[in-house]
């Protein structure tokens, strides 16, 4: 592949990349309704507040899913714009993570409406595992497979690597406590991706980028 057929392809790879990112985080506003109340004022103010109070489940579930998919977008994009030329199994890679990408809706409205259970916990889980390792293989192919740039230093591939981790381990861990209570699992994600970002920022500290005009800190949470 020359040089200009390789520009293209990348061109083409950010755009789409970033058309599913989108649509994956405007789907899920999808899972929030809005009620259809008639009667007096003070009853549907009254019916409006219930409402609020019984969706906070899938308020908590969208804002959570939102976080994750931007972030796990910003990973992306700080990895492809230090990529230089494309190949068939960087494109393949990155089917791979989109398509775990965009099925992030699904175990949202699970985790929304089925928050209390050990199935859905662990649904949603499983689907932020499988999307942080699929943007780690990524990442990794990049770095093995010489695609970066010539100037990426070897301690921001290190913390490159730690950065596309810390999350879809975090959700790896809070699996096992999820089959023993779902609440409790809920709070390991928390906890545990709390407890890595800070080692990750006492390992890595801030790495500045191959151009100088930004830095990674492993410790951001993705």
């Amino acid at each position: 592949m020359s040089e200009d057929e390789s520009g293209k392809s990348l061109d083409r790879l950010v755009a789409f990349s970033d058309g599913v990112f989108a649509i994956a985080m405007t789907l899920l506003v999808l899972n929030l309704t809005v009620p259809t109340i008639t009667g007096s004022a003070e009853r549907v103010d009254e019916e409006l507040w219930r409402t609020l109070s019984d969706q906070w489940p899938e308020l908590f579930s969208y804002a959570l899913s939102f976080w994750v998919i931007g972030r796990f977008w910003l990973v992306h994009h700080r990895m492809v714009r230090l990529v230089r030329r494309a190949d068939s199994a960087l494109m393949t890679l990155n089917l791979l993570l989109l398509g775990f990408v965009a099925l992030i809706p699904w175990p949202t409205e699970m985790l929304g409406r089925y928050g209390d259970t050990t199935t859905a916990v662990v649904a949603y889980s499983v689907t932020m595992v499988c999307v942080g390792a699929s943007s780690a293989l990524l990442n990794w192919h990049m770095q093995r497979a010489g695609l970066l740039d010539e100037r990426v230093t070897e301690s921001y591939r290190r913390a490159s690597m730690a950065r596309s981790v810390l999350i879809p381990l975090g959700f790896a861990l809070g699996i096992p406590v999820a089959f023993v209570d779902p609440t409790a699992g809920l709070l390991t994600w928390w906890v545990a991706i709390f407890g890595m970002t800070l080692l990750a920022r006492h390992r890595f500290g801030d790495v500045r980028d191959p151009y100088g005009t930004a830095t990674v800190n492993a410790g951001e949470g993705v």
